[in-house]
């Protein structure tokens, strides 16, 4: 828009000034007037016509003046008028300047967007023909719309298919191979659910036809045996990966012979940089012996196995090496055996060696390498100076050099270390050395049993009292009655027991034989619920299981008349009508006065200290699971048992109770025990009681003496810290290896060619919780996993074990043989010796020879008595006495 004003609204000025022409006309009629005025003056007496005329001209002229006076004054209003006018219109005009650059910035705006309009439509333009090509596409695109949509409908009807099939079929391989989330499945069904390897697949394909879902493929046998091993190899990783993890172990062990040979069971428990524990299941080793050089070997072979696996794994992201588990351990935990015991010195051993050579190491990694050829000139010395000097050093093969040379090594280092060792401490000492021993309670207590009952059998003959009825096998039965006065009798007589443990033993093989085709376990169960309408189940007495004779002593003193009646109608139900011998044997102890003292003895100890301590050692409800920090405890009962030998009437007397008869002061397992027992003094008149109660505790109370020494006062466990005695923390029990092993004796019936490899794998898998640590695995740790389980079972590592175990049969037989060899050659050369040897053979002979001075033919010397001796032992004759 241009910068032009219309006329209507242009400025026109102020007030309107007359013309130039108007002025003029004025003044024409002013100079006009006054002519007339003039003429008529001087001409009074023109006409009168004149006259008028000039007057009527006159006052034309002066109406016109007039007029125009009054237009002159109107003109004047009008003037101020526009003035007012002029100045609001000039204010009128300064807003429409505003306005007019107002529209004008808007005219610009209008203009820029006219601009982008333009382009708007341009690009409109352009895009209404891309649209076009569209909507031309589109066009041709829904006329295809039919066809596409049966397509579509087609695929999605496959896809569909699939996808039901997917979801409700099962696929065992993948391109032939077992994926892993199925390897997992099957490792959980074999270990944890007990399903036989032979089983997966059908148990599979028959929980899932019961689903709707169908199963393709197969895996073999040995496919899923080798899964199964597969779990034991990630279990071994799993077990180094919490150790290096961790700020203590503490392993345990126990062993055992099946079959006539020897295995080794091992669990560690490692404890977690905030006490957090859990106990791992190592396998069960075969050994050639029992020796502890030989358990020795065995675990730093499983150790060293673990640790070769955990390398390969691309899991291992660090340098540890089997003697970091060494190092890490700080307890052990076994039975009382002494094999065990020397055991742990072994190790203590050794683990100090190793932690000397390891301090030794991290000092020689501080020095310059000036001091390093110093130390190899050094060891190198030493060396050849072992050897017997340069002379017989040149005479060894290089590896034998090779070998000496890291032998003095290993040694410097290990004084080197040795000397840093002695800087530390006595805590730092402590803390870097800790490493202790502690035995399973449940074998303290057998063992206390063992020693009371002994203590308390004693008593009899002690006493003057023939004591509990002998027991007589069927052999000794009849040498003891035939042959009444004669050696055999004796012999029989001087091997046979009688008792409460005897007995209660012998009904065990009655009421609940080892071998379930024999012995009335199933009857007496029926009879029991018959008569009294609980089915009871007589204890275990056949195998070594803790209280298994004390629960029977128990079940006796209650059920005594209902065991006695049944043995009757045993006896009644027979053709014969009689008892066999050891039926016999049961019959006559249930009925010895003797033999019912130790009954309630027994059962009144057992309910009153065995059952409370053994709840405290491993019931649910225990105060201390640390075998470190039960001495108070065993402190506890030793003192209850001492207060019981001084005052028996507190477990026999009727106004007993069990605040004060019961160690823990609580009501007993089983009450009806209890009140039997005191029932059965007063009815079966047991005079003995007290006294048999006083001796047991006192045997007890000795045998407790051998069996707590780990809580003694000068005991290392006194003079730990509580960091070091949660660094060692150790079970109260050895439970968990036997179970172990015992579980092996079981799974071996009923699977008795399983190698003890996958047994040991498939056990692991479940104890240690294996499973879900399979699931942090990789792909590419499975798949060394895999591989680690290909070369054990190509290795032949089973074979070579039972190999082993027949070479060193062979060995002993062969040390056997050659040590009997070479006791008949010194016999045969004692025998020629002997036959050259002139008998003195009565006592005159004797003295003479005796009057033989020193240095004269025939003077008897010492070795010449030694002869004499040895020729009339050789040919004396016995008599019938033996002597």
């Amino acid at each position: 828009m241009s910068g032009h004003i219309p006329k209507a609204l242009q400025f026109k000025g102020g007030r309107k000034r007359r013309s130039k022409a108007q002025k003029q006309q004025t003044a024409a009629l002013t100079t006009s007037t006054a002519s007339i005025a003039s003429s008529d003056d001087g001409k009074e007496n023109d006409s009168g016509e004149q006259l008028r005329t000039a007057k009527r001209r006159g006052d034309h002229y002066q109406k016109e003046l007039y007029a125009t006076r009054k237009k002159l004054k109107r003109s004047h209003t009008t003037n101020a008028n526009q003035a007012a006018v002029l100045a609001e219109t000039r204010e009128q005009n300064n807003n429409l300047n505003r306005q007019v650059h107002q529209l004008e910035a808007e005219h610009m705006e209008l203009e820029a967007e006219s601009s982008s309009l333009q382009a708007d439509v341009q690009s409109q333009k352009s895009a209404r023909q891309v649209l076009s090509k569209k909507l031309h596409v589109v066009g041709a695109k829904v006329r295809r719309i039919p066809v596409r949509l049966e397509n579509a409908t087609t695929r999605a009807t496959a896809k569909a298919r699939d996808e039901i099939t997917r979801l409700f079929s099962f696929t065992l391989k993948e391109k032939g191979v077992v994926p892993d989330s199925t390897r997992d499945l099957i490792s959980d069904l074999v270990a944890l659910d007990g399903v036989r390897p032979n089983k997966v697949v059908g148990v599979l394909k028959r929980i899932a036809g019961k689903l709707g879902i169908g199963v393709t493929g197969n895996a073999s046998d040995r496919t899923v045996r080798r899964i199964v091993k597969e779990g034991g190899v990630a279990s071994q990783m799993q077990f180094v990966e919490a150790v290096g993890n961790s700020k203590g172990v503490t392993p345990s062990s126990d062993g055992t012979t099946h079959q006539n040979i020897n295995l080794e069971g091992h669990r560690a428990t490692v404890i977690g940089p905030d006490n957090e524990k859990q106990t791992f299941f190592l396998g069960i080793g075969m050994a050639i012996n029992h020796t502890s050089e030989t358990q020795l070997e065995g675990w730093e072979e499983l150790i060293e196995a673990a640790y070769q696996i955990y390398k390969t794994s691309p899991r291992c992201q660090t340098a540890d090496n089997a003697r970091d588990f060494w190092l890490k351990v700080t307890g052990w935990h076994s039975d009382h055996a002494e094999d065990q015991k020397k055991l742990f010195r072994l190790i203590a051993a050794m683990k100090t060696r190793l932690e000397r050579e390891r301090r030794g190491e991290r000092t020689i990694a501080q020095m310059a390498p000036a001091q390093w050829a110093e130390i190899l000139f050094k060891v190198s010395q030493e060396a050849v100076s072992v050897a017997g000097g340069i002379t017989a050093w040149e005479q060894l093969d290089d590896a034998e050099r090779l070998y000496r040379h890291d032998e003095a090594f290993t040694e410097f280092v290990r004084e080197l270390g040795q000397e840093e060792f002695d800087k530390l401490t006595p805590e730092e000492k402590q803390s870097a050395d800790l490493f202790i021993w502690g035995g399973c309670c449940m074998h303290k207590n057998m063992n206390v049993f063992k020693g009371a009952v002994l203590a308390m059998q004693q008593w009899w003959g002690d006493n003057g009292h023939p004591g509990p009825l002998k027991m007589f096998n069927r052999d000794n039965a009849a040498a003891a009655t035939l042959g009444a006065g004669t050696d055999a009798a004796t012999r029989a007589e001087d091997r046979t027991v009688g008792g409460a443990i005897k007995v209660s033993g012998l009904a065990g093989a009655i009421f609940r034989h080892k071998d379930r085709k024999r012995g009335q376990q199933d009857t007496l169960r029926y009879f029991w619920d018959y008569e009294t309408g609980v089915n009871i189940c007589f204890p275990d007495t056949s195998n070594t299981r803790f209280q298994s004779h004390a629960a029977a002593c128990e079940i006796i003193v209650v059920h005594m008349e209902l065991l006695l009646q049944f043995l009757v109608y045993v006896r009644e139900n027979k053709n014969s009508r009689s008892l066999n011998h050891m039926e016999l044997n049961v019959e006559r102890g249930l009925s010895c006065w003797y033999t019912r003292h130790e009954f309630v003895v027994i059962a009144l100890l057992n309910q009153n200290v065995d059952v409370p301590y053994m709840l405290e050692i491993r019931g649910p409800l225990r105060a201390e699971d640390n075998l470190l920090r039960l001495g108070p405890f065993h402190k506890k009962v030793r003192a209850h048992l001492e207060k019981i030998a001084a005052n028996p009437k507190l477990i026999t007397g009727s106004d007993m109770t069990c605040e004060t008869a019961s160690l823990d002061g609580k009501m007993w397992q089983k009450p009806e025990v209890v009140y039997s027992a005191l029932s059965r003094i007063r009815e079966w008149k047991l005079e003995h009681v007290d006294d048999l109660v006083v001796m047991y505790c006192e045997g007890g109370l000795v045998t407790w003496g051998r069996f707590d020494t780990e809580w003694h006062d000068d005991a290392p466990i006194a003079r730990l810290s509580q960091e070091d005695i949660e660094r060692a923390w150790l079970e109260a029990t050895n439970d968990g290896n036997e179970s172990e092993l015992g579980i092996l004796r079981s799974a071996a019936k009923s699977a008795p060619n399983m190698s003890l490899a996958y047994h040991n794998a498939m056990r692991m898998y479940k104890a240690n919780k294996t499973s879900a640590f399979m699931l942090t695995l990789s792909p590419d740790d499975r798949q060394v996993i895999r591989a680690q389980v290909r070369m054990q079972d190509s290795s032949g590592a089973n074979r070579q074990k039972k190999h082993a175990q027949v070479v060193h049969m062979k060995a002993v037989v062969d040390r056997n043989t050659q040590r009997d060899k070479d006791r008949k050659d010194r016999a045969d050369k004692v025998k020629e010796i002997l036959a050259e040897v002139t008998a003195i053979a009565s006592v005159q002979e004797l003295e003479l020879a005796f009057e033989i001075g020193r240095g004269s033919a025939g003077y008897l010397t010492v070795a010449a008595l030694d002869l004499q001796l040895d020729w009339h032992i050789a040919n004396s004759v016995r008599d019938s006495t033996g002597t």
